[in-house]
């Protein structure tokens, strides 16, 4: 462990010591029929089916507030919003060639929804057509970015607690791994500015080759932040 990094505890009973090493699979008592339905991953956050969205009695049970929908372009005719009051339906439409598209900035859009929902008390459904692929898929860029976990245990994890999760091996388990780069980046920056003499904020040279990288990123991705800027599609059902 980098020093300077924190780990956030996941309260989870079958394995009590998240972060201090490798997450194993332990699988729930699943049938075939729990694919149908949706499971708890973490307080204020389920995972599952979109037809889940037609099963009132799911709904008020679990008190769901928010729906973060997953879904291609080509999906947008049956994963719709629906009349259900109280209810805000928020839609990320992500093409369904992962490889030929650039996935990683729209995971980065989805954390940054999930923690404002989760964060004002309120408990979301992340799901997809199936729950199987997608919406696992982000769960996963979730845990991983919020809670420093390794790709491979942040599967895990999702496939602890609703075992048909199955991000595609040659699609979005390949983004999730190149991720998983990405935020082992990002934490050790974050360490290195902390840490004394890391060339904090405070340092001209620091803040400069900020500003040349961020200039660099906004030339090479303006288009594509100006397109994902416009891929949420967000209504509270009256």
């Amino acid at each position: 462990m980098e020093p300077g990094i924190v780990h956030q505890a996941i309260k989870w009973p079958e394995v009590p010591a998240i972060g201090m090493g490798p997450i194993n699979l332990h699988p729930p008592q699943w049938t075939h029929e729990d694919r149908y339905s949706g499971q708890a991953v973490l307080p204020h956050m389920f995972i599952g089916p979109y037809h889940l969205v037609r099963n009132l009695e799911f709904i008020q049970q679990h008190g769901i507030e928010y729906v973060l929908c997953i879904r291609d372009p080509s999906e947008r005719l049956f994963l719709r919003e629906t009349a259900l009051p109280g209810v805000e339906f928020c839609f990320l439409d992500v093409p369904a060639d992962v490889n030929k598209t650039s996935i990683i900035p729209h995971f980065g859009q989805a954390n940054q929804l999930i923690r404002q929902i989760t964060g004002q008390g309120k408990t979301i459904l992340l799901c997809c057509s199936d729950g199987i692929d997608k919406s696992a898929s982000f769960l996963t860029a979730y845990l991983m970015n919020t809670y420093s976990l390794a790709a491979v245990d942040a599967i895990t994890f999702v496939q602890n607690r609703r075992y048909c999760a199955t991000p595609s091996p040659y699609g979005y388990r390949l983004k999730l791994m190149e991720y998983e780069l990405i935020c082992s980046a990002e934490k050790s920056s974050a360490a290195q500015q902390l840490s004394p003499g890391g060339g904090g904020s405070g340092d001209p040279k620091c803040s400069r080759r900020r500003e040349d990288d961020d200039e660099n990123m906004g030339e090479d991705q303006g288009s594509e932040s100006r397109t994902i800027a416009t891929a949420f599609s967000c209504k509270r059902a009256r």
